[in-house]
Order: C-alpha cells, then sequence, then structure tokens
C-alpha cells in the first residue's frame, strides 16, 4: 500500500468519509460532485479505493473507510499530499474529536496523553500496517510508545527492508520504554536487527544503543553476545533463526522456562513461517510415533532428522559440562554421517560445530569456531587440566555463562517418581517448592527427555534409574527395579512416600492326579513383575527370575518321575539363581521354610494431613501389618530370604467382619480415611474398644491422636471496670491441664487439631471448635470483653464451666431464665413456631430487641403477632410495614389475635389524636411511607413494642426513614426480615442499630472491628458470635422435616395513585357500557371484567403507551428477588401471555436465568424447557395458566408464583401441583398477587361464596349464559 500515489479526488473521498464513519453514493455525489458530471467520475473512485482496500461497501450504496484507509489519508495529511479535513464542519463525536484527535496527535506531534477514547478505537488496527513505521519520527513520546508496543512484529517481517522500525529516529524520550519493551521481546532482536534479503538493516547501532540503555546490562549484553556479528550478505538467515538460537542459550539458563516458550512460540512458529517449521518438525506431541531423546535423534537419516530440537538438545547437554556422564557417552557413538555431511543452512552449521565441541574437537566455521573445544575425557588429564587450564574460559563455560541467570532461583525444583501398582506403571513429574517449602503436586515429563532437556535436576540416584529407562518403555525392565526401589523420592499414585520391598515368588510343587505341577503364589507373579500393598507407604515387589520365566511352562505339567527323575528336577530347581520354592510332593524337599501365619487382628491408627487414616491388618512381633483378610495367601515376611507365610484368608476376613462391628465406623470395607466428627468418634471410643479386647496400635511413624469436647473448658470470668477479664484452661486429663491461651493461638477458623508437640495432637469436637473460634474472636490480646458483648458471651458459654465474682454471676443467673408462655398463645402453632416466640419474649423480658429472619413462608407475622400478645398489658404496639402488607396483618390479627385492635388512620386529621391515646391492646398499624408525615407525633411518646415488617426497607441507615426509626423510643424492638443483609454489612449495622441500639457500636467503629468480615474468617466469627443470640433464622428445609406441606398466601397489593386514578375511570366506562348495553349485556360485562383484570396487571396491556410503573410487576420482582436469594425455584404462572412478556423483559435487565413456557412453544420447544429446568438449576420457570397449568411435573421447584387470580380457585391449585406433588421433598410456598380494592379481590371472594359462578365462567360461554347477570354486574360495583 502506497499512501501517496492517490489524486486529490480520492483523497477528498477519504476525508469525507473520515468525517462521515459512513456515507451513501448519493451523499458523495452531491457533495464532492454537484457541480461535475454525475456518476461516472464518482463510480470510478469508489471502485479504486474498494480495489486498493482502502473503503468498503457496509451495506447497499453505503461506504466506509478501513483501517488502511485511514492510514493512508493520516501519512497523506503529513506528506502534504491533502489538506487537513474541516473537522468544524461535522461537529460530531465521532467524526470531529476522535478523527481530530488522531491526526493531532500522530501528524503534529503534540505533547499530551493520548486520548481515551482513541485507544479502545477501530483505528488501532491500523498499526499493524507496515507503512504505520513513517508516523513514529515527529510523533509525541505517547504516541511512539504506543505504536511500538502495539506492533505487531510477525507483520513488519513480511515488509520490505525499508520499512522497518526507524529506531534511529525515536526520540530520546520514549528510548527507555523502547528497551524495556525490547527486552521483554528479547527473543525476537533479530527481527529488528538481522539480515532479510541479503540486506543488512542499517538500524544495529541504535539497537545497541537501546541495548545499553535497559536496566538489566547483563542480559542485554547476553543477547548482544549470543547474535554475535551481523552475517555475510551473501549468507541469508531463515526467518526466525535467531529465534531458535536464543531458545538454545535459554536452554543453557532455565531449561523449564525453555520449554514455556517453545510451548508459547509453538502456533505462531508452525503457522507463519513454513521455513523454521520445516526446520523444527512438530515442537509438540510425539516424534515418529514416541518421544525420541537425543541420542536417538542422532542415529537418525539425515532427511528425518529434526536439526531445531537437535540444537536444543546439544545446548541442554552443554550446560552440564564437561564432567557430564552424557557427554562421555558421545564419544562412544558414530557420528560421522552427520559431522561430514555438507551443511543445508546455517541451523546445521551449528548443531554440526556445536557437537565437534562436545567431542572435542575444533568448530570449522563461525560464530563458534574461535571458541575452544573441550579437552579429552579421560582420568589421565585430570590433574594436569587443574595446572594448565588457560585464562579464558573454555567453551562450555562460556556457553553455561551466557545463559547462566545472575539471581537466585524464586522455586527450587526435584525430580520425583510416582510408582502405579496396575501395570505397573512408573511416573516422572517435575515439582516446585512454594515459599511455605511445600511441594507442588508436579508436572508430568518424559522420561526420555530427563537426560537433555532437564539433566540439572537429575542426582546420581536419578541417573541410575535414567540409565536403565528404554525408549517408549511401555514396561519397566527388570534392570530398573533395584535402583527404583532404593530410589530416595519414590512416592505411591497419591503422592505419598513410598517403600518398596523386592522378593520372589514361591514356586510351590504339589501332586496332580496324573504327575505335578509347579504353581507360583502369587499366580499373578507369572507375568515377571507383581506388585502387593501391604499398606499405604509399604509395597512388595515379586519380581521373578527370567531363568524360572523361561520353564514355567514346562513345570505347569510335571509327569509321574522316577526316583531318578525326582533327583533330576530337585537338581534343576536348586540351579535357577535366586528362586525359593517348596514341595508337598514326597520324595522333593524345597529349600523355602513355610509356615502358618501367626498374626493377630488389630487395628491400625495413622493420623496423617488432617485425616485419621483406619486400617485393619493382621499384625505379627515387629514384622510390617498384613491388610486383614486381603491380599495373597503366601506372603514373605521378615529377612529371612527363603522363609514365607501360610495365611488362612478365609478366616481372616471372619475377623475382619467381627473387628467393623465393634467399630462405630458403620462402612463398608477394611481401611478409612476420617476427619471432623467420625475420627473424633472413633478417638473417644478407643478405651472402650480396648476395654473389650479389641487391639489398637499407631503406625510407627503417626502422631498420636487425643480428643477434647467443650466439656474439657473451664473459664473463670471477673467484673473490671467497663470490662470483664476471662481465664480458661482445657483439662487433657486428670494430670494434664493446658492454659487456655496456648489454645487460642493454635487454632485457625477452619481448623479443629491443634498440635500438643511432635507426637501428639489434639482433635476438637464441633462445639468445642465453634465456642473457642467465637470466644478468641470476642476477646482482645489480653483475654479482656467489653461490657456490651456480656450477653452474647454469657450465650456462647451456656454449656461450658463458668466460675466468675458475684457480678458475673448475677448478670448469668438473670439471663438464663426463660419466659413461660401462656399455652392458649402457643396452641396453633408448629414447634418451630413456639421456639420462635419463645426466644423473642426471652430477649424482650431482659430488654434487648430480636430479629426474626425466618424463610419466607415460616409464618414471621403469626410469631411477632404471639409476642404481642404477650406484651399488649405493658401499653401499645407501633407496626411498621409496607404499604401492600397492611391488609395482611389487618386479616392475620383477626385470625389469630382477635383481642388486639388494629389502628389504622383512615382520617388523616385523627392521626395525631390516635397515636396520642393509644392504649394497651392497641396496634398502631402505620405503612413506612406515612413515617414522614407522623414523625413528631411517633417520637413524642414510648412503645411498649415496635415491630418493623421487612425491615430491610431501613437497610440503608443514611435515609430519613432509617434515622427516624432509630430515634423512636421503644421497650421491646422486633425486625422481620427473610433477608436482614443483601448486599453489603453496612445493612446489618442499620438492622441492629435499631433493634439493639450501641451493640456494634458506630458506624466507623463497626467498620473497624468487622469491615474484613466478608473476607476475613476471624472477623467473621467474631461479628457472628456478638449478633447470633440476636438473630433467629430458620430454613424451610430445617424445619418442616415431615411431608411437605403446602402454604397458601394472598399478597396484597395497593395500587398506585396513578394507576389507581385509571382503574376507576376505565372502571366507571366499563359500568356505563353494560348498563347501556340490552341482549349483549353478559358479553359487555365479560370483555369489561378482563379489561380491568390486565388493567390490575399492569396498565400497559390496556394502554401500550403507558409509560408509568406497574405496582404489581414491582411487586412480583420483589418477591422474585427474595426467592432467589434465599435459593428457591419458582414456577410463575398467568393466564395473560402478554403480561408473562413485561416480566420476561425486566428479569432479562437483571440477567436472571429462566424457563418459559406458553401455547405458541412447538412439542420440541416445550420438552427441552421442561427437561432444562428439570436438570439445571435455574431458579425461574415463567408459565401460561393454559399451556403449562396441568400435565407437569416440576418438583423442583418449591415456591408457585400467580400473577393474576384465576376465577376458578381449582385450576390454580391444579398449577400449583405442578410443584406440589409425589415427589416433592420441600415445602411449598404459593402466592397469588391480589391488588387492593380491584375486581381481582372479589374473584379470591368468589372462591368461597360463588363458586358455582366461578366454575361457569372457566368452563365456557355455553354453560355462563344460565347465570344471573345481575351477580356479575355486582363485580364492577364500586
Amino acid at each position: 500500500m502506497s499512501a501517496f500515489t492517490l489524486s486529490s479526488d480520492c483523497y477528498a473521498l477519504l476525508s469525507e468519509l473520515q468525517l462521515q464513519r459512513a456515507a451513501s453514493t448519493r451523499y458523495l455525489q452531491d457533495t464532492l460532485y454537484a457541480q461535475r458530471s454525475p456518476g461516472q467520475a464518482l463510480t470510478d473512485r469508489l471502485n479504486q479505493l474498494q480495489q486498493q482496500g482502502l473503503i468498503r461497501l457496509r451495506t447497499e450504496q453505503q461506504w466506509s473507510l478501513t483501517a488502511e484507509g485511514t492510514l493512508t489519508l493520516i501519512l497523506a495529511v503529513r506528506s502534504g499530499a491533502c489538506p487537513m479535513p474541516d473537522w468544524t464542519r461535522v461537529p460530531t463525536v465521532t467524526g470531529q474529536e476522535m478523527a481530530q484527535g488522531v491526526v493531532r496527535e500522530l501528524c503534529l506531534g503534540e505533547a499530551g496523553q493520548i486520548p481515551a477514547y482513541y485507544q479502545s478505537a477501530d483505528l488501532l488496527s491500523l498499526l499493524d500496517q507496515p507503512d504505520a513505521h513513517r508516523l513514529l519520527p515527529g510523533s509525541s513520546p505517547a504516541w511512539q510508545q504506543l505504536l511500538l508496543e502495539h506492533f505487531a512484529l510477525q507483520t513488519l517481517l513480511d515488509a520490505e527492508p525499508e520499512a522497518r522500525w526507524p529506531l534511529a529516529s525515536v526520540t530520546a524520550a520514549c528510548a527507555p520504554a523502547l528497551a524495556s519493551h525490547l527486552e521483554a521481546l528479547a527473543n525476537e532482536w533479530d527481527w529488528l536487527c538481522g539480515p532479510l534479503a541479503g540486506e543488512v538493516t542499517t538500524h544495529w547501532p541504535a539497537l545497541q544503543q537501546l541495548a545499553e540503555q535497559s536496566d538489566e546490562q547483563p542480559l542485554a549484553e547476553r543477547l548482544l553476545a549470543a547474535l554475535g556479528q551481523a552475517p555475510a550478505a551473501h549468507e541469508p538467515w531463515p526467518r526466525m533463526f535467531s529465534s531458535l538460537l536464543w531458545l538454545g542459550w535459554l536452554q543453557q539458563a532455565d531449561p523449564v522456562l525453555a520449554s514455556e516458550q517453545r510451548k508459547k512460540w509453538q502456533r505462531s512458529l508452525g503457522n507463519h513461517f513454513p521455513l523454521l517449521s520445516d526446520l523444527l518438525g512438530q515442537w509438540a506431541g510425539d516424534r515418529h510415533g514416541q518421544a525420541i531423546g537425543l541420542f536417538d535423534t542422532l542415529q537418525l537419516p539425515l532427511e528425518e532428522l529434526h536439526w531445531g530440537y537437535l540444537w536444543l538438545d546439544l545446548c541442554a547437554l552443554a550446560r552440564h559440562g564437561e564432567q557430564s556422564p552424557q557427554v562421555a557417552i558421545l564419544h562412544k557413538w558414530d557420528l560421522s554421517h552427520v559431522l561430514e555431511a555438507e551443511p543445508r543452512h546455517r541451523l546445521m552449521v551449528f548443531c554440526q560445530d556445536l557437537l565437534r565441541l562436545l567431542l572435542g574437537e575444533g568448530a570449522e566455521r563461525p560464530p563458534l569456531q574461535q571458541l575452544r573445544a573441550a579437552p579429552a575425557l579421560d582420568a589421565t588429564s585430570d590433574a594436569e587440566d587443574e595446572d594448565k587450564t588457560p585464562a579464558s574460559a573454555s567453551w562450555l563455560n562460556w556457553l553455561q555463562g551466557l545463559g547462566r541467570s545472575s539471581g537466585v532461583r524464586k522455586a527450587q525444583e526435584r525430580l520425583v517418581w510416582l510408582l502405579h501398582a496396575e501395570g505397573p506403571e512408573l511416573e516422572c513429574k517435575i515439582q516446585k517448592q512454594s515459599t511455605k517449602g511445600e511441594w507442588t503436586a508436579g508436572r508430568r515429563v518424559d522420561p526420555a527427555l530427563l537426560s537433555t532437556q532437564y539433566a540439572a535436576l537429575l542426582d546420581e540416584a536419578d541417573w541410575a534409574l535414567v540409565r536403565t529407562l528404554p525408549r517408549g518403555m511401555s514396561k519397566l525392565p527388570r534392570d530398573a527395579w533395584a535402583p527404583l526401589a532404593s530410589h530416595p523420592r519414590l512416592f505411591n499414585a497419591k503422592g505419598q512416600k513410598l517403600q518398596l520391598a523386592i522378593s520372589a515368588p514361591l514356586l510351590q510343587v504339589v501332586a496332580t492326579e496324573h504327575g505335578m505341577s509347579a504353581v507360583l503364589s502369587p499366580a499373578a507373579a507369572a507375568r515377571g513383575a507383581h506388585i502387593v500393598p501391604l499398606a499405604q507407604d509399604l509395597w512388595q515387589l515379586i519380581l521373578t527370575p527370567q531363568a524360572l520365566l523361561d520353564r514355567l511352562p514346562a513345570l505347569e505339567s510335571i509327569p509321574l518321575l522316577p526316583a531318578e527323575g525326582l533327583a533330576e528336577l530337585q537338581r534343576t530347581l536348586d540351579a535357577i539363581p535366586e528362586l525359593p520354592w517348596h514341595s508337598q510332593v514326597e520324595g522333593l524337599s524345597g529349600n523355602a521354610e513355610l509356615t502358618p501365619w501367626p498374626g493377630v487382628p488389630s487395628v491400625q491408627l495413622d493420623w496423617q494431613d488432617g485425616q485419621l487414616l483406619v486400617q485393619l491388618v493382621t499384625r505379627e512381633g515387629e514384622l510390617p501389618p498384613l491388610p486383614l483378610g486381603k491380599g495373597e495367601a503366601i506372603v514373605r515376611q521378615g529377612v529371612r530370604d527363603y522363609h514365607y507365610w501360610q495365611r488362612d484368608l478365609a478366616a481372616e476376613k471372619a475377623e475382619a467382619q467381627l473387628l467393623r462391628n465393634q467399630l462405630p465406623i458403620g462402612l463398608p470395607g477394611n481401611e478409612w480415611k476420617l476427619d471432623g466428627e467420625q475420627a473424633l468418634t472413633l478417638v473417644n471410643a478407643l478405651p472402650e474398644l480396648v476395654d473389650a479386647g479389641v487391639v489398637v496400635h499407631w503406625h510407627q511413624d503417626s502422631a498420636r491422636l487425643k480428643s477434647l469436647d467443650e466439656a474439657a473448658l473451664s473459664l473463670r470470668i471477673e467484673r473490671r471496670q467497663d470490662w470483664f477479664q476471662v481465664e480458661g484452661a482445657l483439662a487433657l486429663d486428670e494430670h494434664q491441664i493446658l492454659d487456655l491461651r496456648l489454645i487460642l493461638r493454635q487454632l485457625t477458623p477452619g481448623q479443629r487439631t491443634v498440635q500438643l508437640d511432635e507426637k501428639t495432637s489434639l482433635m476438637l469436637s464441633d462445639k468445642l471448635v465453634e465456642r473457642l473460634t467465637m470466644l478468641g474472636a470476642m476477646l482482645d490480646t489480653e483475654q479482656r470483653i467489653n461490657n456490651k458483648l456480656a450477653y452474647p458471651l454469657a450465650r456462647l458459654l451456656s454449656a461450658v464451666t463458668t466460675a466468675g465474682d458475684d457480678a458475673w454471676h448475677s448478670l448469668q443467673q438473670e439471663w438464663q431464665q426463660e419466659v413461660e408462655c401462656a399455652p392458649e398463645l402457643l396452641t396453633a402453632l408448629r414447634d418451630y413456631q413456639k421456639d420462635g416466640v419463645r426466644w423473642m419474649a426471652t430477649l424482650a423480658h431482659h430488654g434487648f430487641g430480636a430479629c426474626l429472619a425466618d424463610d419466607m413462608g415460616l409464618g414471621k407475622t403469626l410469631q411477632a403477632l404471639m409476642v404481642l400478645r404477650m406484651r399488649q398489658h405493658l401499653g401499645p404496639a407501633l407496626v411498621v410495614v409496607p404499604k401492600s402488607v397492611v391488609t395482611n396483618w389487618q386479616e392475620e390479627v383477626t385470625r389469630f389475635a382477635p383481642e388486639l385492635e388494629v389502628v389504622v388512620f383512615e382520617n388523616p386529621a385523627e392521626r395525631e389524636t390516635l397515636i396520642q391515646e393509644a392504649k394497651a391492646g392497641q396496634i398502631i398499624l402505620v405503612n413506612y411511607g406515612m413515617l414522614g408525615s407522623l414523625a413528631q407525633s411517633l417520637k413524642s411518646r414510648r412503645w411498649a413494642s415496635m415491630v418493623l415488617d421487612e425491615a430491610q426497607q431501613i437497610k440503608n441507615a443514611g435515609t430519613q426513614r432509617a434515622k427516624l426509626l432509630f430515634q423512636l423510643e421503644g421497650d421491646f424492638r422486633l425486625a422481620l426480615s427473610g433477608t436482614p443483609i443483601e448486599n453489603h454489612l453496612g445493612e446489618l449495622w442499620s438492622l441492629f442499630t435499631f433493634i439493639n441500639p450501641g451493640l456494634l457500636g458506630s458506624l466507623g467503629e463497626f467498620k473497624r472491628r468487622f469491615g474484613k468480615a466478608v473476607k476475613d474468617p476471624q472477623h467473621m466469627a467474631l461479628l457472628r458470635a456478638v449478633i447470633s443470640p440476636f438473630i433467629l433464622r430458620r430454613l424451610k428445609q430445617q424445619v418442616l422435616t415431615e411431608l411437605p406441606d403446602k402454604t397458601e398466601i394472598i399478597h396484597h397489593i395497593s395500587l398506585s395513585p396513578e394507576e389507581r386514578q385509571l382503574y376507576e375511570a376505565t372502571r366507571r366506562e366499563v359500568v356505563q357500557q353494560v348498563q347501556s348495553a340490552d341482549g349483549r349485556a353478559l358479553m359487555h360485562v365479560l370483555s369489561g371484567l378482563t379489561r380491568l383484570r390486565r388493567l390490575c396487571c399492569s396498565p400497559e396491556l390496556v394502554m401500550p403507551e403507558w409509560s408509568q410503573t406497574s405496582s404489581k410487576l414491582d411487586e412480583a420482582m420483589a418477591l422474585l428477588e427474595e426467592a432467589i436469594d434465599g435459593g428457591h425455584r419458582v414456577l410463575v404462572f398467568s393466564q395473560f401471555v402478554d403480561l408473562l412478556s413485561l416480566l420476561r423483559a425486566r428479569i432479562e435487565l437483571k440477567k436472571w436465568d429462566y424457563c418459559y413456557l406458553d401455547g405458541g412453544c412447538s412439542a420440541k420447544s416445550r420438552q427441552e424447557s421442561i427437561l432444562r429446568f428439570r436438570h439445571e438449576p435455574v431458579p425461574l420457570f415463567l408459565i401460561s395458566l393454559k399451556a403449562g397449568g396441568t400435565g407437569l411435573n416440576l418438583t423442583q421447584a418449591d415456591t408457585v408464583l400467580h400473577l393474576d387470580p384465576w376465577w376458578n380457585p381449582a385450576v390454580e391449585d391444579q398449577a400449583s401441583d405442578r410443584a406440589h406433588r409425589m415427589g416433592q421433598t420441600q415445602p411449598v410456598t404459593v402466592y397469588r398477587l391480589v391488588c387492593e380494592q380491584t375486581v381481582e379481590e372479589k374473584i379470591v371472594a368468589l372462591h368461597d361464596e360463588k363458586r358455582a359462578l366461578a366454575d361457569g365462567l372457566l368452563s365456557g360461554q355455553s354453560e355462563v349464559r344460565g347465570l344471573d347477570v345481575e351477580s356479575l354486574r355486582a363485580l364492577l360495583m364500586s
């Protein structure tokens, strides 16, 4: 692309498109060619620019600039080929500010920050164009840095030599940033300084100067040295060649990093640079179908040899110095076919010369030619070399020094071997050590690459093992087992340290019907190698001698032999080396002894990594234990080579069953990993087990585990001015008492074990852990506690032996008193509701407030009413509720507390008088919206009880509503809320400022003490300890353990003033239409009722232009949000599909997941939605009543929401029973949304009073005709 060869007409077109962002052909004709001949001139120019890729046709006759077009325009303005576009003519952000900013910053080089809108614009793609380098000279430093950081170097590589970066023209201010950038791209430096097409770049001095400005001077020097002198012009380097050289040097410095870089570059190397891809072969995967090491690579024919791999392997080998065993092996190989071949490319030259240097020969070509070859590797030259080492380093030292990092490795690494019993299979991994000293799980490496890629990690034990491993290693060779068994870093597949004991199988000669047979024990040893796990950390390897394997087929069937034949068989078996054998045939005497196993059944315990490993074993003296009833019938135990034990596995299995029956585990098997309460239960049962005769022993390397429960904790608390001093101890046994401070210092959140010493650990019960965690969080460093936290502390210590002074005992005795509730108050309540009433009444008696946070549908209102009944004699109660539930409260009081009088302010003029004259037995019921106008009246008196329903209404403590409620005076304050905290901890502080002022301190103190509770378990434990005595929350699944109930709730909704006005106007209009109708009165009534019902749901259903809110949809969204927050899944029903559509729009704005079903869905779509809701955790399912009210099983839902009441309650019940049916394991709550003082309320009343009418309306027109039209008209009356 050339930026300076277009005509002025083309530049004008580009300028106009830059200003407009897009323009039609007609607009361009009218704007630019209005005074010229129409059509052809513009068409020619557009076609020319389109062919050059500078513009594109977005839609029919609609043109826009490409990134190349924008770059061309910028370059043209810079060069003076066209004037700057007239930005003032198009005053838009996209046409003026961005384009003007681009040209001003790029072309004029003005100082200043890069515009934020440009950094995120599509124009960044223009920086990938080769001509973009022309923008560098004269640009501001900020723009130079942006250009240099964003440039795609692969694109530049494809450019002509003169299009390379003009490094020499970079401003001084930008040079350090460029140097830092180049350093990060060190592997690609040759793209900037190397030759291309036989030419040497002119920017080598500039690159060298930039490298010298780098903060990492040693790195710059190494890179410059590694790249060496620029090669002759007639000997071009292949593209990316020095990237490969860089990998080689990196291989010497850090093999792990080199391996990561190889993976990182694999795709770009293979996809963009075919020449290099040919040199490297395949970066990843198998070579020739399997992993190939260095020495196998060297044996390949030249046409199959991967020179890239060979170079990296040789560099890795050179890293380990002249004494490396692998370098010594090179001298034994015939490598003439590699060394004497005519080099085909520079990479082959490098490999040949580096191989010559490793063999002690001189390199033949630069740049390695000047390096000294390695000395001959023989023992006689060692002493001479010590005296004759020249001042200059050897080539090996030079290579090592070139790649060696000057810094200390951040993580130590080690090589580990994992043995799998199946197979057996051996796995090699490299692990890193964390800053805490722990080893990672490790990454798997190919053993074939260890001697080249990871030789630095190999120690003598590794080398001894690696030398025995064959290529591919489908199975372990016989020679590998001995070095593996002695290896210090051998683990099992679970990462546990493993001891491997090698022994031979026992060959048994037994009599048969037709002669004799020789069988191996174990039989699996016939495969050559067989592993028998004796314990998790001890395996026995049964290794069969090869001489026996060769003869085994013949020995399986031995004919009847005469005496001389038996003697010859005896001599043959005795001659097989390392073969233990035993005979049951008269005349044959084996060399092995076979005796019955005398082991004792026992329980072995091993405490490791926070888990208690329990194994049923059979044990004899100091011999390693065997799994009880499992394993081989004949085993070799002990140091005597030819001594074997005969086990009675059937008897051992019976003994194992007896032990299982005695252990308090209740799980099948012979081996268990226990933690938590299971481990604690077993440890607590050990004394009884031992008394019952069970043999219990601990693994020799295991710590002993002892248990403690909350009965071991004792405290003494004494009053000090405005705080209490707490001292405590834990009784381990009658002789050993532990100071509380010792335990608290070691105990961290989530931990239940404490290390007492090197050989003893303590396991704490859940209750004790909970109490100690909260206690530790409440106490300061001096083990003191503030007065305000005394009640939470007392509740926390209710089951703990506590001593104290008179002040503390007095408080304890007072707080331990529980309020007795009259039986008649609790008759209608469930058990959990009775507990809730007693809990609230007790807190009220002691002068504390409470928050009842039960799950929705558990009867918070009912429980609160019972408390108000108990306290009615103390004075009036103030109950503040949302406007939508005022009716609910009135109905609940009438039903459950008829002796209480509910005062509702119908006449504004009477409000103040009613408040002032409120007396015992009265409930002043107000909604939150009225608080502002009643503020002075409410503050003017004291209330015996104050209740906030939906108390999350005051979650924002800064609102006037919350501030007013904080100021009210009341003896008992109760908050009802299913979601006491929704977004942040500040909401909890606001709630507690109402119910228990001062408990959590000021907002600033609260943030300092508990602000980290979300992230810090210690802070969370403290907050929980402080507030837990005053919050009671029960979920349905916790308290409703019987068959799930269905709780039905009519949720009343108040229309907004605007909705009420529209509803009344519509109702009067419908009434007028019905009254004027004659024979069609019934049709008008039904039509009018439907219209009013739809208006209750949302005025938008009746008036599409409606722009205000919908009270019902607002309330529905609030209920759905509360349900989702509580982990519920909801079915939402409506007979109006367009109402569901409005709700869907709101749900999608919230980004909630949901399923949908109505009559318009296909059978396939219907089934997909049903299956998705059943099998995925989708919280919402929106269903039209007609399409999904019957025939579905959706027991995954536990909540049903009816948006609009249906005439016949049976239809709603059927829909509700989609969730409340057989298979449901959760209680189901059904909500019906009903707008107050509307036709909806009257429809609900008809459920009982006019069931025949409702059935008729549901069943259709034919049955409605016989109904009384006057009854229908009554529904329309006010």
